[in-house]
């Protein structure tokens, strides 16, 4: 909306000023027909170039928004003055077309009406028949590139043509066409050139995320920006670009991500945004469609609006459907959706299936056909025209178009979003479906996609029908839901009109969503998930299920099977605390067949000898596959990584190496094979390797930490400290380079003297957490227990919600021998938060809150938390920690407190 509107502007301002300066310049010279045609080559050849440089611009708006995006207002006067700029010259030159027209025919005072009248006519059917041509002819068949392209050969051609006819009859006057023809002719030239754009820089929009090159958008200037944005790009752009196709709703493409050790993956996105994918979207898109299919008691009819890669919809033909009806607004996206068709089910090849090309709104407007089940998959709402999609007018639509039972399905979001602008989509949706409820589509639960889902009738879920129609589930190759109670697990509430409170709502009349959507697309707001979860509200049948999967450990197994059929594992599915070996052996079955084939995750897979078995399997697969991969070296240096976590460092280094033959400018194969051989101990070898990666990629941080850290090595301590502070530039977040910088500065401190953390030596202060976090750790295992609270505390009043130095602090004031440091009440609220920050299952946390319990006289709740915190420690080779919580879970059994003097929890 904000976009369209700058755009018209600029251009229509454009156009004015051109009648004004033009008209008056023909008026003083007389020349105007000879000035109508300078500028419409002008036109021509500024159109012509800007179209290039504007279609490769996306890392030069990416640098705007980053700069301005707050306050709005700045960024939208900041567009529009970026768009003037660039827009001006061709506007200007097609805004003297009308006034120097009319002077050209207008022959006489008396005619000046019919003359002007006849030109506007003309210049009216002409706007008509070219935004006609435009939307419905050029772009739907040649695309933006090409029919820019042809209309700027067109304006060429007919000037060139007029000025012939002109200059021809008079021979004295032939050679000032030369002047004229000279730039037209190369113009025609470059038509076959030009607009060229990168499609692989479209193909994912930097403007709305882009956390990847925050360090290129700080850094680069804006002439870099202008004229090199595509390779400055092209080092952060991932993926193999293997479908582009333009059309009138915007340009879909499809990424494929070659993976070493499974399938490849793939992305589809509209106009830069992903909208679907074979991964990372597959829990929403196969919960779009079995959630309504089987609580639904005897769905026939189904619409689904939005194809995007078909997964939806070619879930839905699992079931005995008669009909389905995909609706979609791009041809585009169909041709895209073929490379989805190994997990769509091949959808639109079934006879059932009926593709629809159209408006989704348009289609339930004028159809007469009634569903009973509806699916609408809308991309964000702040995608030009999406946000009528998310109206009280539109849910009402679907409404009217279900039979009696009917259910509608609505995809929401709370990423790039806030609680009010959430709440309205919400109260919308609850004012047309009273009988609803809310579910989340991330098995973890911690996810940002939502369902809204309406029962048009009384009934609501009915976990009878569902359970006659599991077995359909077991068709798809997607998703593994051997009970449809486990999805009970993801709903958030079943009291909506409580949950979203009273307020506005969304409606055509009034689209409040369609102009506070854009502001929010940089807007990251967690508060929403953590409210959600906070306001979980079941019926009393709903909440029996829920307990009853939730606790039972065979639930449990199968829901983490589902969980990682979707490719979404999270921490602590399985309570292994109460499992049997059976059950165990299933879990840790579950875990290789899964982890075999994809990146390990330890937060998940924390049994060493799994984690072995794991990487070890992926080692095979990538020998036996080497010689299918297109990208060898990507498949050597995964190989290089797994030997390097295997142990096998000889054999990560020829991994690594093999890597680097094929592709020497490699910066990460350059990085990670530099750490293998520090670690063999040739700092040499390692620190030109590292620099090999800076060099290939000046804001590659890992490698600057890389560096610093081998330099700490060789005592090279001020280049250590540089390097380390660049990495920490780039990011500020990288944990092992605050750890590393904080033991060079300490280690430096050791030989020459305080350089930090003294005010009255005038050193730089430490501003990033993750320093005074580390440094928070060193002093306190030197027993400098004052300076480490208030290291600690510094890195929390930067980062306040940062569980590690939270836990170490309240670890300090808890359990300190040194007088007037232990404050028991704070470090037991600090305890608490930490836990509840890690969702009370990890075993350090715990073990911290126990000792505070303890140090409020809490000894049963001490003794309980410490008995829980001995359950969770299952890891090898963790024998004395686990004999220091026993100790420590003795005293408390005695009623004692626990006192630490001279170290910190870890």
């Amino acid at each position: 909306t904000y976009s369209f509107t700058i755009v018209l502007v600029t251009f229509i301002l454009g156009l004015a000023l051109g009648s004004m300066i033009f008209g008056w310049l023909g008026d003083r010279t007389g020349k105007s027909l000879w000035i109508l045609m300078i500028t419409q080559v002008l036109a021509a050849l500024s159109a012509l170039g800007i179209s290039q440089i504007m279609g490769n611009s996306q890392f030069l708006f990416a640098k705007l928004i980053f700069h301005y995006q707050e306050p709005f207002a700045l960024l939208s006067l900041s567009k529009a003055a970026v768009l003037f700029l660039f827009m001006i010259i061709p506007t200007l030159c097609l805004g003297a077309t009308f006034p120097l027209v009319g002077k050209i025919y207008t022959r006489s005072i008396s005619g000046v009406g019919r003359s002007i009248g006849f030109a506007y006519a003309i210049n009216t059917v002409g706007a008509v028949l070219g935004a006609f041509c435009a939307g419905f002819v050029l772009i739907p068949l040649v695309g933006k590139e090409n029919g820019l392209s042809l209309v700027v050969a067109l304006q060429l051609i007919t000037t060139l043509l007029i000025a012939s006819i002109i200059l021809l009859k008079d021979r004295k006057r032939r050679l000032k066409l030369i002047p004229l023809a000279g730039p037209a002719l190369a113009g025609l030239i470059l038509c076959f050139y030009l607009p060229q754009w990168d499609r692989h820089s479209l193909s994912l929009g930097k403007y709305h995320r882009f956390s990847d090159i925050k360090t290129e958008l700080r850094d680069r200037d804006w002439k870099e920006a202008l004229l090199h944005g595509p390779d400055i790009l092209a080092g952060s752009d991932s993926g193999e670009l293997v479908f582009y196709g333009d059309g009138i709703g915007g340009f879909t493409t499809v990424l494929k991500y070659p993976n070493p050790i499974s399938e490849d993956s793939y992305l589809l996105a509209i106009s830069g945004k992903p909208d679907a994918s074979t991964q990372a979207d597959l829990s929403t898109q196969t919960i779009s469609a079995h959630f309504p299919m089987l609580f639904h008691r005897d769905p026939k009819k189904v619409m689904v609006l939005g194809l995007a890669s078909g997964i939806t919809a070619g879930e839905v033909l699992y079931y005995p459907v008669e009909q389905l009806d995909v609706i979609d607004i791009s041809e585009q996206v169909v041709s895209a959706s073929d490379f989805f068709i190994p997990w769509n089910n091949n959808v639109l090849s079934d006879p059932r299936t009926n593709l629809i090309i159209q408006d989704g709104r348009a289609h339930l407007n004028l159809t007469r056909q009634s569903y009973d089940v509806i699916i609408s998959e809308p991309s964000n709402p702040w995608m030009a025209g999406l946000a009528s999609l998310f109206t009280h007018d539109f849910f009402t639509l679907a409404r009217d178009r279900l039979t009696e039972d009917g259910i509608f399905l609505q995809f929401m979001h709370s990423y790039q979003m806030d609680w009010p602008t959430f709440a309205l989509v919400g109260r919308s949706f609850v004012k047309v479906f009273p009988n609803s409820l809310m579910l989340v589509t991330a098995p973890s639960t911690h996810g940002s996609d939502f369902l809204l889902v309406g029962f048009k009738g009384s009934k609501g879920l009915n976990t009878a029908y569902a359970e006659q129609k599991i077995t359909y589930t077991g068709r798809s190759k997607n998703i593994s839901l051997s009970d449809p109670r486990l999805l009970y697990r993801l709903i958030v509430s079943e009291d909506l009109e409580r949950l979203f409170g009273p307020g506005p709502i969304n409606t055509d009349s009034r689209p409040l969503l369609e102009f506070s959507a854009p502001k929010l697309m940089h807007h990251e707001n967690p508060e929403i998930i953590r409210y959600l979860q906070s306001k979980k509200r079941l019926s009393p049948e709903s909440e029996d299920i829920f307990q009853q999967v939730s606790k039972d450990i065979d639930a449990q197994i199968d829901f983490a099977a589902f969980a990682l059929s979707v490719y979404a594992p999270f921490q602590n599915m399985v309570d292994l605390s109460k499992a049997t070996v059976a059950q165990k052996r299933r879990v840790f079955d579950l875990l290789y067949q899964y982890y075999s084939k994809h990146e390990i995750d330890d937060s998940i897979l924390n049994n060493v000898d799994l984690m072995r078995r794991c990487r070890l399997a992926q080692v095979e697969t990538i020998h036996k596959k080497i010689d299918l991969f297109t990208d060898k070296s990507f498949a050597y240096a995964y190989q290089g990584y797994l030997y390097y976590e295997l142990g096998m460092m000889d054999r990560s280094i020829t991994s690594y190496s093999k890597a680097l033959d094929i592709d020497p400018d490699n910066p990460v194969a350059h990085n990670n094979i530099g750490l293998v051989i520090a670690k063999r101990g040739n700092l040499d070898r390692a620190v030109k390797h590292f620099n090999k990666a800076i060099k290939i990629d000046p804001g590659y941080a890992k490698a600057h930490n890389s560096l610093g850290y081998a330099l700490i090595g060789q005592y090279r301590l001020d280049e250590a400290i540089e390097s380390l502070k660049e990495a920490l530039r780039i990011d500020p977040d990288i944990a092992d380079a605050n750890r590393n910088l904080e033991y060079a500065l300490g280690l430096k401190e050791r030989i020459e003297g305080p350089v930090i953390g003294d005010s009255q030596s005038g050193q730089q202060k430490l501003e990033s957490p993750g320093v005074y976090y580390e440094r928070g750790i060193a002093l306190a295992r030197q027993g400098r227990h004052k300076e480490a609270i208030t290291a600690l505390k510094n890195a929390l009043q930067i980062k306040p919600d940062w569980a590690e130095p939270m836990n170490n602090l309240a670890w300090i004031l808890a359990s300190s021998g040194e007088k007037g440091l232990r404050k028991p009440h704070e470090a037991l609220m600090l305890a608490e938060k930490a836990c509840e920050l890690t969702n009370h299952n990890r075993p350090d946390m715990l073990d911290t809150l126990a000792v505070a319990y303890a140090a409020n006289e809490r000894f049963s709740e001490a003794v309980e938390t410490a008995e829980k915190v001995l359950k969770l420690m299952r890891s090898p080779g963790q024998t004395q920690i686990i004999e220091d919580i026993q100790d420590r879970l003795r005293l408390f059994k005695e009623g004692k407190q626990y006192r630490e003097s001279t170290s910190l929890s870890d």
